[in-house]
C-alpha cells in the first residue's frame, strides 16, 4: 500500500473497499459458526455423565467419589470453572458420604445381631 502519498493511499482504498468488507463479512460468519458450534456442544449429557459416573464410583468406592469429589471442587475453585463443576463436586461428596455410611450401618449390624435359630435346608 502507498502510504507515503495521501491521495494514492486513499486511491488504493477506493479501489480494495469491496475486497475488504467481503473478507470481514466472511470472517464474522466464520466466528458466528464457531459460536454456534460451542453452544452446541453445552448440553444435559455434557452435565449428566459426570453425575452419572459419580454415582457408579460413589457406589463401587465411597472414599474414592468423596476424595474425587472434592478433588472437583478444589478444581472448580482454583480454576474459576462455571456452577456445573461445583454441582457435580458437591453430589460427589454427598453420594460417597451416603454410600460410606451405609457401609457403615451394614457392617454393624451384621457384627452387633445375635445369632437366630439356624435352619437347615436338605
Amino acid at each position: 500500500m502507498p502510504y507515503k502519498d495521501p491521495e494514492a493511499k486513499r486511491e488504493w482504498e477506493r479501489q480494495h473497499r469491496p475486497r475488504r468488507l467481503a473478507r470481514r463479512r466472511e470472517l464474522r460468519q466464520m466466528d458466528t459458526a464457531r459460536k454456534q458450534v460451542r453452544a452446541e456442544g453445552t448440553g444435559a449429557a455434557k452435565f449428566l455423565f459426570p453425575v452419572i459416573a459419580g454415582g457408579v464410583l460413589a457406589a463401587y468406592s465411597p472414599k474414592l467419589a468423596i476424595g474425587t469429589g472434592g478433588l472437583t471442587i478444589a478444581i472448580a475453585g482454583l480454576f474459576k470453572k462455571g456452577w456445573s463443576w461445583w454441582v457435580v463436586g458437591v453430589l460427589l461428596v454427598v453420594l460417597g458420604l451416603f454410600f460410606y455410611w451405609s457401609n457403615q450401618n451394614e457392617g454393624k449390624q451384621s457384627q452387633g445381631s445375635e445369632p437366630g435359630p439356624k435352619m437347615l435346608f436338605l
